[in-house]
Formats: C-alpha cells, structure tokens, sequence
C-alpha cells in the first residue's frame, strides 16, 4: 500500500538527471555504512559510472512524487558478469535500487519493484531477478517477502557473497 496520497511519476532517465542519481545512490550507501552494512560505498558511485550504465544498455528510471526525486533503480538486459552461467535472456536484471531516505516506509520501494516488473514483463521476458550482499539480512527479507526466490550465491575473490534471486513474471503482468 502506497501511504502517499501523490501519484509517483516513473521515467526514464537522462544524462542531465546524473546528479540526482547519483545523490540517491551516494545517500543510500551512507545510510548503509551507517548500519554497518558493507553492500555499497558512497565513493563506488560517479558520474561516469552513470554515462557508462547508459552507454551499455542499461536504463536507468527515476521515480518521482510532485517532482522530487524519490527512488531511482536500473534494469539490464543481461548480466554475465554478476549470474555468470545462469544468466538468461528471458529476464530483466535489476540493479542500483534505492530510494531517497526521506520517503522510506511510504511503500516507494515496493512500487518502484512492482512498475520494473510489469515493465521487463511489457519486454516479453519472463523473469525479474535481482542480486544483494548474502549478508545484509533485511534486504534479502525483503525481496523474499515481494515474491524473490533465491536461485544462488555468487561468491567473490575479495570475499563478497551476493544471493541471486529471481520471480517468475506472467504475460499479463
């Protein structure tokens, strides 16, 4: 249930929107640093890193509510590099999912998963999936309590573990 009575307004990116993007991310991890959750760093984010997302492929949406940035979240047509052999064209990955602090518990979150459901399910594929630190209990919670399954861990030389987790999505999403 959305708590805020304005409508949010989902839209794709631009290349002028990168300072915006990169203040929700930025701010995201600090509040994740803040609880001692290793999962992002304020200085993993710039603007290039912004340029080179949208240069792959990769769309970038802002969500916004009487204009004012709420949430932000990516979705990638493949990701090799994070599911490896289990990557899959019939989904949509899934990446860069936040939303600004000051609209936390307002049900932005839940929305914001729920509009890039329906919009990798207008792609025609079938399959949303996700990735998050295996360690950061609350947010693999929460994706499970929206539908997540967990299909694996991915495991890193520098000692970082991330579940992947997928929901089955359907043509009339």
């Amino acid at each position: 249930m959305l708590l805020n009575a304005n409508p949010i307004e989902v839209r794709p990116a631009v290349l002028s929107d990168d300072e915006t993007i990169l203040s929700l991310w930025q701010t995201a991890a600090r509040w994740l640093q803040a609880k001692g959750i290793e999962q992002w760093k304020p200085e993993y984010f710039n603007i290039g890193q912004i340029k080179e997302w949208m240069d792959s492929g990769a769309e970038i949406f802002i969500a916004s509510i009487d204009g004012e940035a709420v949430g932000t979240l990516l979705i990638c047509w493949t990701d090799p590099s994070v599911w490896e052999e289990l990557n899959s064209e019939d989904a949509g990955y899934i990446h860069r999912f936040a939303v600004s602090r000051t609209h936390t518990k307002a049900g932005i979150g839940r929305y914001l998963l729920d509009w890039a459901e329906r919009e990798i399910a207008a792609r025609g594929k079938r399959m949303a999936r996700l990735d998050c630190m295996a360690d950061n209990t609350a947010l693999n919670s929460y994706y499970q309590s929206n539908g997540y399954v967990q299909v694996g861990t991915r495991h890193w030389s520098n000692g970082w573990r991330a579940n992947l987790y997928e929901k089955q999505l359907t043509n009339g999403y």
